[in-house]
């Protein structure tokens, strides 16, 4: 099980590397025969069994225990919830017009890892039955927001700066997290149940690529983006980082 302490340390690096402010503002711009970046992450080991998290309060709504997310493994060892992002980008595509959500549902957010672009808008949404709040905290740490959120209710919010952001939800729902990534430009993707990601319209060129992962850490690696063309990749993590995280 991942604690609250241990989570916000192992995503300090990322924080620290996220909201140092970039020397050259990202630049919206026509985008033409632009590359794409498509490939799968996966984990390279024993696969774990699932695991669950106790539920304290609300059972007769919540159950007994809910799903683990912290480490999603599907049979064949793809990945889910790894943020991947593209460094060293300055000029390109325009940030997301829809906003984003993250909802309470089922006793859980819903998603359990995001990608937000700064000021895109996020939606905040309760779906359940009872009580929510949204506490959303720098690195774990400094409070942006905190917002009760009653069946059915709705807020909203925009980011104004890159980090990470850990998310939690104070009403003794001890078990709920959230991760929510800020960029300040929008070539980013989660993997999906499958460990799979694509990111596309890339103006041509030699950038790096940065995964994060909550509980087997970051990795980096260098990729060349052709015009009009898809460059495929495959990228592993081991048991070995599991044991060191």
């Amino acid at each position: 099980m991942t604690t609250y302490k241990s989570a916000c340390w192992r995503t300090s690096l990322l924080t620290l590397l996220l909201i140092v402010p970039s020397v050259y503002a990202y630049q919206e711009i026509a985008v033409e025969d632009g590359g794409s970046i498509s490939g799968q992450v996966v984990f390279d080991g024993q696969v774990p069994s699932p695991a669950t998290l106790p539920v304290h309060k609300n059972r007769a709504v919540c159950g007994e225990s809910v799903p683990d997310e912290s480490l999603l493994i599907d049979a064949n060892g793809g990945l889910k919830n790894v943020v991947v992002i593209l460094d060293g980008i300055h000029a390109g595509k325009g940030h997301p017009a829809l906003p984003a959500l993250l909802d309470n549902k089922n006793c859980a957010f819903v998603p359990h890892v995001q990608t937000i672009a700064v000021g895109q808008l996020l939606e905040l949404r309760n779906s359940d039955f009872i009580l929510h709040n949204v506490h959303a905290r720098r690195n774990g740490h400094t409070t942006i927001f905190n917002l009760g959120l009653p069946y059915w209710s709705e807020k909203t919010y925009r980011f104004t700066q890159p980090g990470h952001v850990l998310v939690d939800c104070d009403v003794l729902h001890t078990w709920m997290q959230a991760h929510i990534i800020i960029t300040d430009h929008p070539y980013t993707a989660v993997t999906d149940a499958a460990g799979r990601f694509d990111i596309t319209h890339i103006p041509p060129g030699e950038y790096g690529l940065r995964l994060w992962h909550e509980r087997l850490g970051e990795q980096t690696r260098s990729v060349s983006v052709r015009t009009a063309q898809e460059t495929r990749i495959r990228l592993t993590y081991t048991a070995e980082r599991q044991k060191r995280h």
